[in-house]
């Protein structure tokens, strides 16, 4: 007995022992974690459906058998509290068609006010404010419903008219507050971490991808009829667009004026997303067409200045490059990446003047393009001189003959791509084959 007394005083007086904490290191990797939340699925989409047919059946002239289909399409959405409405259009035959849409909306008007209208605006706002979509089959588009929203209020001589102007509200708002964001710098798709090439070209599609969604906020603006917003809309997105042309204009300054890897990074990424570039001077050139403005010799349109810097500076960072470029065609001394690099900026500026189809199209465009293509057609063939002469040198230089001849090649790709093929390419094709075949027996 006493040794067992012994022990129960002893767990008696024992301390209580702290729990137990695990710490960050003893958490064990497989440890099941709370996964993130599911996204919330879009609203209103059968209600979106048989509003736009319910729009086009109350378009249409009304008959009993239409008042019937009217009936049971807004079945499924009549609260229990509302009275299942008895077709009207039965004892009406030969009534004018005023009074039958009246006749038939006074027993509806409660499900399409109370049900339609609200589930509508919802989802309209999932869909363009917050960018939701649904894998569902035969969805109408946002247009579609928005016609339908407010053809319905129409329908009901203004009533519900809260709905649209939610709506309208709501795209306001998300594109004055998308623009101030864009236009700040706090994009998404950069960190501090990320590489300055990729987070510039991020960048650029990213506001080119803004200026499309600026598009279908002011095509929704259009269909539901708010003129007030959609104006504060379009000038959200012309900022917007000033501000991508300035920040393109900026990285292909930087480059003629520092000629630094970073300023490099910068420049070759701002026109290696070329498709970016011209969805943002197509959309200033449509503002321009839209907003003509009032010039003297004084003041200069925004919108105007914006493409007139930005073209600016393409004309200057080609005259960098070229001189790069030409001094490493004449054997100077240049990282083989960099020259891959300098003609891929080349080959990007050309695209941006070839491919930039508008009625407003700047003359510049014209002036740059022909210059692009004659001055690499001056540098194929001074390549190409280059190339013989220190193939025929003595004593001969290998090395460099075979850095030229790679050049050489570079040079002729660039002009095959830049639609160049006339007599400079073959030119300069036959002076790269010769000179291989040279090189080759030399080494043999």
């Amino acid at each position: 007995m006493w040794p067992m007394k012994r022990k129960e005083k002893e767990t008696r007086n024992r301390a209580a022992q702290p729990p137990r904490v695990l710490l960050p290191s003893a958490v064990s990797e497989k440890m099941p974690m709370r996964g993130a939340a599911a996204p919330a699925p879009l609203r209103g989409a059968k209600e979106a459906r048989d509003a736009v047919t319910l729009a086009r059946l109350l378009r249409g002239t009304l008959t009993p058998l239409r008042g019937d289909e009217v009936l049971a399409l807004l079945e499924p959405h009549r609260p229990r509290l509302v009275p299942k409405p008895i077709n009207p259009l039965a004892a009406m035959l030969g009534q004018p068609q005023g009074r039958l849409l009246e006749a038939l909306l006074r027993p509806t008007a409660p499900i399409i006010l109370d049900v339609l209208l609200p589930r509508l605006r919802d989802h309209l706002i999932d869909r363009i404010v917050h960018n939701k979509g649904s894998a569902e089959d035969g969805l109408p588009s946002a247009l579609e419903v928005a016609g339908a929203l407010r053809a319905l209020v129409a329908l009901l001589r203004g009533a519900g008219r809260g709905a649209v102007l939610s709506v309208v509200s709501a795209i306001e708002a998300d594109a004055r507050a998308d623009a101030d964001r864009l236009v700040r710098g706090e994009t998404p798709n950069t960190s501090a971490n990320d590489d300055p090439a990729n987070a510039t070209s991020n960048v650029m599609d990213g506001l080119a991808h803004a200026l499309l969604r600026f598009e279908a906020r002011r095509l929704m603006l259009e269909a539901l009829g708010a003129t007030v917003a959609l104006r504060d809309v379009v000038y959200q997105s012309r900022r917007l667009t000033r501000h991508a042309l300035r920040r393109a204009a900026e990285a292909m300054d930087g480059f003629g004026a520092d000629r630094g890897i970073k300023a490099l990074h910068a420049s070759l990424a701002t026109l290696a997303s070329v498709d970016g570039l011209l969805v943002v001077a197509l959309r200033n050139l449509d503002d321009q067409e839209e907003h003509r403005e009032e010039a003297n010799a004084f003041v200069e349109p925004a919108d105007r200045k914006a493409m007139n810097d930005c073209l600016s500076a393409a004309w200057r960072l080609s005259d960098t490059l070229f001189d790069l470029v030409g001094k490493a065609a004449n054997g100077g001394d240049l990282d083989e990446l960099l020259f891959e690099a300098l003609l891929r900026q080349l080959r990007s500026l050309h695209q941006f003047c070839t491919d930039l189809d508008h009625a407003g199209r700047p003359p510049v465009l014209d002036t740059l393009e022909r210059r692009l293509a004659e001055r690499i057609r001056a540098l194929a063939g001074l390549s190409g001189e280059r190339l013989v002469g220190t193939i025929l040198a003595r004593p001969a230089d290998p090395a460099k003959a075979r850095r030229l001849l790679a050049r050489g090649q570079s040079l002729a790709q660039l002009l095959y791509d830049m639609g160049q093929d006339g007599d400079e390419l073959e030119a300069l094709a036959l002076r790269l084959v010769v000179a291989r075949d040279a090189l080759n027996h030399a080494a043999g």
